[in-house]
């Protein structure tokens, strides 16, 4: 019930629609029509993941986390004084989150297969998969700043951190000449689940290991958000009650 409630407002949202929507569409089509792109499989399948991560980052970190920072209060002292924790009303946001998610993904699918700039094979499943899990990760981090940031500091903040988080989507040593500097960041962004996510894309003979190291960098760069979450429910839960 929740979860449909929650799926109404947001395809009420008109900046849901014109930020992870159109934008994303528009970006896709324009980049195949306007530019010239190679005939190349993985190439087209490159510039369709970027526009879904647009849409994703999108409504994960701006749209999500402005949703959740408008609610919180309300939340916040329902898990106080119900049952309802806010450990299930993250489940349920999450689950809200992965089906908005998809609806971008087959949204940007069917616009291209109407481009022909798609075949469907093992790694285009593969990379929509990886990419819809990674849309989660992104909402625990968005759902983290809705309940610790206003709605103004959030509309400051995300442009920033939408482009902190695209500079570790991919690996630095894949498009720039080895230097240290770029070891170094490729290094850091070994912590990161989407380093291992690029990996298994290219298929290489190390498929379970970099599944099983993008599940095990999830968890640990996800912990002191978890950890965020649960502070802000005791300390902002009791200011709920006082007030």
């Amino acid at each position: 019930m929740i979860t449909g409630i929650q799926l109404k407002q947001v395809l009420r949202n008109r900046r849901f629609l014109i930020f992870t929507i159109l934008f994303p569409t528009s970006w896709y089509w324009m980049m195949i029509k306007l530019t010239n792109t190679p005939r190349e499989a993985d190439y087209q399948l490159i510039l369709l993941i970027l526009a879904l991560l647009i849409g994703i980052l999108g409504n994960s970190i701006v749209t999500f986390s402005k949703r959740i920072a408008s609610n919180r209060n309300f939340y916040f002292l329902q898990a106080r004084i119900s049952r309802y924790s806010i450990w299930k009303y993250l489940i349920s946001q999450l689950v809200t989150q992965l089906i908005l998610n998809l609806v971008i993904t087959i949204i940007l699918v069917l616009l291209a297969c109407l481009l022909q700039t798609i075949k469907f094979n093992q790694t285009t499943w593969l990379t929509l998969g990886l990419v819809n899990l990674f849309g989660i990760y992104l909402s625990v981090i968005g759902f983290t700043f809705g309940i610790s940031f206003s709605r103004s500091s959030i509309d400051a903040g995300s442009t920033p951190l939408m482009f902190l988080l695209a500079m570790f989507i991919i690996p630095w040593n894949v498009f720039i000449p080895t230097n240290s500097m770029v070891k170094l960041m490729t290094n850091i962004q070994r912590l990161f689940p989407s380093y291992y996510a690029y990996q298994i894309v290219q298929q290489n003979d190390q498929l379970f290991k970099d599944f099983g190291l993008f599940l095990l960098s999830s968890v640990i760069t996800l912990l002191p958000f978890l950890m965020i979450i649960a502070f802000k429910l005791n300390h902002n839960a009791d200011n709920a009650l006082s007030n």
